[in-house]
């Protein structure tokens, strides 16, 4: 019998709005600041989208890569701090893709509804409400917390079952993270190798933009 879905995740960066870019050229300008390195740090940081590590662990990347080393507790703090007022600044703009009305959808037809970043969870709720975003989701998770111990988080404090929960992103590590939690897990991938791609990736959905993805839960 096919479970009710209950529940459904919006991934922030790439699937809501377009940051990517802009968070690449934002860790070249605080690498600059602190270490007045810049060159190949925009390459670098690309090389780490969808990797599903949070900002501390590409920040300790790319220290690794441009200064043989691993930064200290203080320079961490320095850079997280740096990027933060970068990566807010950056979307001002409010960069949103169009077909936001499918959140609205949705959160009509299920018990919670729940955005989540990899990014501070602080600075994600501040742009994710000077976006307008913020009022349809019932919680906004983030940083320094994995998407593991966030959905783990999301399935207990509400009493949900994997199987009731759909998460919509932009990434490998979107479904990797779903399916180890046995979440449902719908990609936005722009490529057009969806058969390919849902089938190497064990993606339960695909498709190309997040205009797509059906309004009515009874499809998923």
């Amino acid at each position: 019998m096919k479970s009710k879905i209950k529940a459904i995740g919006f991934d922030f960066d790439g699937t809501l709005i377009m940051s990517e870019d802009k968070k690449a050229q934002a860790m070249v300008e605080v690498f600059q600041e602190c270490y007045e390195i810049k060159k190949g740090v925009k390459k670098e940081y690309q090389k780490l989208i969808g990797s599903g590590m949070n900002r501390d662990e590409k920040v300790k990347s790319l220290t690794k890569t441009f200064l043989k080393r691993e930064p200290t507790k203080k320079e961490l703090k320095l850079i997280a701090n740096h990027f933060g007022q970068h990566y807010q600044q950056s979307l001002n703009v409010c960069p949103l893709f169009q077909c936001t009305n499918i959140i609205k959808e949705l959160k009509k037809q299920v018990k919670f509804i729940f955005l989540l970043s990899l990014e501070n969870k602080k600075e994600v709720k501040q742009v994710a409400k000077h976006c307008g975003l913020s009022k349809y989701f019932d919680e906004i998770l983030g940083g320094p917390n994995s998407k593991l111990k966030n959905f783990e988080h999301v399935l207990k404090k509400h009493h949900l079952k994997p199987n009731e929960v759909i998460y919509i992103g932009d990434s490998n590590s979107d479904v990797i993270a779903s399916k180890k939690e046995k979440i449902k897990v719908v990609l936005i991938n722009k490529k057009f190798h969806y058969k390919k791609i849902r089938k190497e990736l064990e993606a339960d959905f695909t498709f190309s933009s997040l205009c797509e993805i059906p309004k009515k839960i009874d499809q998923f």
